[in-house]
């Protein structure tokens, strides 16, 4: 068997009916095909040599960059020292990172439920909200992404991701994102949970305004609702805070974090609750079971990835100031093209004056070798979610680049 590495088109000759060829050809026909070789810090090279600036790290899952050397390293040390572990038993390694996200979480969020992905995490919060209030119905943002499994695919805003395996889970209701009146006409006794980001991030990157937060959980307190937080994009420093709800400076009932929990090395998620949401429990401890949720090695990826995020944020912080003046600058000299900017933290919306300039705008930065992401339900509104690791040199590239595809755009 021959092992050198494959291009694209040998890749498509070998593989692709593993994948369904379908949709190899249609993400080929996007022009958007890369085959993977290595990653590292902020960067991918794939099996022909091309470098990409990696300025989306699949919505946060490398928001420490790929293959962080402190990560790397004490992964290695667990795989030395630490068994897998069983979701059956405890053990310290587990212990410190529960700890860890008591210690960092806002409010009285203590009690951690272990998960493998945030589709997972965010089926968990929805179940443990009905069964803490003994009630059905779930409120969550319009134009949403929380997930693509049960309870996660019942909010999904993107009717072409959802259509084709309804009827999903009932009594989800959408309500308008930010709206404060329109969520105090919808929430009732009847109400579990409200779930939201703490930023609409797949839609239009938009944040709500200072005082929403503070509104919906005077709401969820007044009709007895729980509010669950999905910090799956906006945790582990994405907004420019450990937790993105620090933001607004608001405490949920359970908070989700995923994606970027394990520095892109590990599948781990969690939901982070307050104690009285499991005091409905009884005598059963396994109502939830997840047989690879939290092995060791995972929990001692997660903690190191949460300390390190805590060490690099400030320095992040005033990495993505100068990002995002080369951002206003970019949008300010092509005002034909994009109508604005949104930033909260370190996750920027570019805000195109149509679909297809936005469209391309995504594929003519991969073809200059940056890759960035358009929003799945609105290709206007491209996507930033930078690396924490950031430094001048990869600005000035995306800078370059961004303005070279701009001009290119315009002509």
């Amino acid at each position: 068997m021959n092992d050198t590495p494959l291009d694209r088109k040998r890749f498509v000759e070998r593989y692709a009916r593993f994948f369904g060829r379908e949709r190899v050809a249609a993400i080929e026909r996007l022009g958007y095909l890369m085959v993977e070789a290595s990653g590292e810090g902020p960067y991918i090279t794939d099996t022909e040599g091309r470098r990409f600036l990696d300025l989306w790290g699949v919505g946060g899952v490398h928001g420490l960059g790929h293959r962080h050397p402190v990560l790397v390293a004490a992964m290695t040390e667990a795989l030395r020292t630490e068994d897998f572990g069983s979701l059956f038993h405890f053990s310290e390694a587990k212990a410190r990172l529960a700890e860890t996200l008591a210690r960092t979480t806002p409010g009285r969020l203590e009690v951690t439920w272990p998960a493998v992905t945030g589709s997972e995490a965010i089926d968990q919060a929805c179940k443990l909200a009905r069964g803490a209030t003994g009630r059905s119905q779930i409120l969550h943002g319009d134009h949403g992404y929380h997930g693509v499994t049960g309870f996660a695919l019942s909010m999904m805003g993107s009717p072409s991701m959802r259509a084709w395996a309804e009827p999903l889970i009932p009594d989800f209701q959408a309500v308008p994102y930010g709206d404060a009146s329109a969520l105090a006409s919808a929430i009732s006794e009847r109400t579990a949970a409200v779930v939201l980001e703490p930023v609409r991030t797949d839609y239009d990157g938009r944040a709500p305004d200072p005082g929403y937060f503070a509104e919906v959980r005077r709401l969820c307190d007044a009709h007895g609702a729980k509010l669950v937080v999905d910090e799956v994009v906006t945790g582990m420093g994405r907004l420019g805070h450990l937790w993105g709800i620090d933001h607004w400076g608001v405490e949920p009932d359970l908070l989700v974090t995923a994606k970027g929990f394990s520095g892109g090395l590990y599948p781990m998620a969690a939901v982070v609750m307050r104690p009285e949401v499991l005091a409905f429990w009884g005598d059963d401890p396994y109502r939830i079971i997840s047989s690879y949720a939290w092995s060791n090695v995972g929990a001692v990826v997660s903690r190191t990835a949460v300390e390190e995020t805590e060490r690099i944020l400030p320095h992040a912080c005033a990495m993505g100031d100068r990002l995002g003046r080369v951002v206003e600058e970019l949008a300010g000299r092509h005002p034909a093209l994009v109508r604005g900017v949104r930033r909260t933290g370190l996750l920027w919306a570019l805000d195109f004056r149509d679909e297809m300039a936005g469209a391309f705008f995504v594929l003519g930065l991969f073809q200059r070798g940056v890759i960035v992401v358009a929003s799945a339900q609105n290709l206007a509104v491209p996507k930033l979610y930078p690396p924490l690791i950031l430094e001048d040199e990869q600005i000035a590239e995306f800078a370059e680049k961004a303005e070279d595809t701009l001009r290119a755009l315009a002509g």
